[in-house]
């Protein structure tokens, strides 16, 4: 996976140029994927702020919900374990190398809201684009590479939102 977004980074960068960000904010869903770890897989929901810093360049501000859900194979019953939850919360940088394609880092924190109510430090990393429905709006596909808790959860992750601008 991480072969595949150096890839997309690379494809992204050779055709950079500086384009001028707008205030946005996008609500969508996300779908993750964890890597060797006792989950399956993740669903949530997020809001993204976005503000313009400068030229190419814009701070993004994000706040989720997610729920991963356990592999039935590690459970050994009938009956199903209920889902661990975590609102993350992150902020980052934003840059766009043309119009539509970004790359995207941020750090934060995911607080479990269930049992037994850690906090994991979280990176991420990834490419996306914006297919543009309007002047300031589109729909936002991003891609993207996380570490929870220094390695805990490790998982890829897809975000598809509305993202509106002004």
């Amino acid at each position: 996976m991480k072969k595949l977004l150096s890839t997309l980074l690379i494809l992204f960068s050779c055709s950079a140029y500086a384009q001028t960000p707008v205030r946005a904010f996008g609500a969508g869903l996300e779908l993750g994927v964890p890597a060797n770890s006792v989950f399956a897989i993740g669903f949530g929901g997020s809001g993204k702020a976005e503000v313009p810093l400068v030229s190419a360049l814009s701070l993004s501000v994000t706040g989720g919900f997610t729920s991963f859900h356990y592999k039935s194979a590690l459970i050994g019953s009938s009956t199903t374990q209920p889902a661990v939850n975590y609102i993350p919360v992150k902020a980052g940088v934003k840059y766009y190398f043309s119009p539509g394609f970004y790359a995207e880092g941020e750090a934060g924190n995911a607080f479990q809201t269930n049992y037994t109510k850690e906090n994991l430090f979280i990176i991420a990393v990834g490419p996306g684009f914006i297919v543009s429905t309007g002047e300031h709006s589109g729909i936002d596909f991003g891609f993207r590479y996380e570490n929870w808790g220094s390695g805990r959860l490790r998982q890829t992750a897809i975000r598809v939102a509305y993202r509106f601008g002004w």
